[in-house]
């Protein structure tokens, strides 16, 4: 199954320009993005035929049962599904640690930009910044870093109270997306002024979701990794799914984001 959709990609035209992009409102957005049509296809049969790898395709998805429910108590979050997920990280790596750097939760009724859905294809960090951002995270968990540790991180994406029906997560298999087309912008939400990355757009990047995922699945994405021959981005951004019913119930989500040591 395939569905069409319009996606926002940041204007090409910053590929050649020698300033950076500045993203942090609607405005912004609306200012240095434009849509393009993209063919979304569901990945569960190539899930099933073991074709999706972290360390290739940059996604997968993978069953979680999980019995926390408080995912609007962001100190409970914080003890408890930020540790299962991180578990989950080292379990599908095989990485030796893993630590939480934060979390996300976004409803149909977002407090601002940064907590809406997410409405342009971007990547939530930049490699340039993985030493920096990794280190940072390890001290803030009273771990010094090793010489010669390498990191990787991580988002995961997981519904609750509902299945994932209106506005669904899709990614970009990083197989299909040239590094050349991946560039540096600054997200400026919330008055922060942070280097971050994001694709602009080529029609031969692969478009790719999950329909119809429980609020016992999640999707791990790929979201920096600094270890050579290896998936480093996987791009994304929510879409209106065109096969979502009339009076479906809205989209409930949280992310999480790691950092992986191997």
């Amino acid at each position: 199954m395939v569905v069409s959709a319009q996606v926002r990609y940041i204007d090409p035209e910053w590929r050649i320009r020698s300033e950076i992009p500045r993203i942090g409102s609607k405005e912004t957005r609306r200012a240095n993005t434009a849509y393009q049509t993209v063919q979304i296809h569901d990945d569960r049969p190539r899930l099933a035929a073991g074709h999706l790898n972290l360390d290739t395709t940059g996604f997968t998805l993978t069953n979680h049962q999980t019995q926390f429910r408080e995912f609007r108590d962001e100190e409970a979050v914080k003890r408890t599904y930020l540790l299962e997920m991180c578990d989950l990280i080292m379990r599908l790596t095989g990485a030796t640690s893993a630590y939480p750097f934060g979390h996300l939760v976004r409803t149909e009724t977002p407090t601002d930009f940064n907590d809406g859905y997410a409405r342009f294809v971007h990547c939530d960090y930049n490699l340039k910044r993985i030493e920096e951002m990794s280190h940072a995270v390890l001290r803030a968990h009273n771990i010094e870093p090793i010489v010669g540790e390498k990191y990787a991180w991580y988002n995961t994406w997981q519904p609750f109270d509902n299945p994932a029906v209106n506005n669904p997560l899709a990614f970009i298999d990083a197989e299909t997306l040239p590094e050349r087309d991946v560039i540096d912008y600054f997200y400026t939400g919330r008055d922060r002024d942070s280097l971050v990355a994001a694709p602009v757009y080529n029609p031969v990047h692969r478009w790719c979701y999950f329909p119809d995922m429980t609020i016992d699945e999640v999707i791990i994405t790929k979201q920096m990794d600094q270890r050579p021959d290896r998936a480093v981005y996987c791009p994304h951004t929510s879409f209106e799914n065109p096969l979502a019913q009339e009076g479906s119930p809205p989209r409930r989500s949280i992310e999480t984001r790691i950092v992986a040591i191997f």
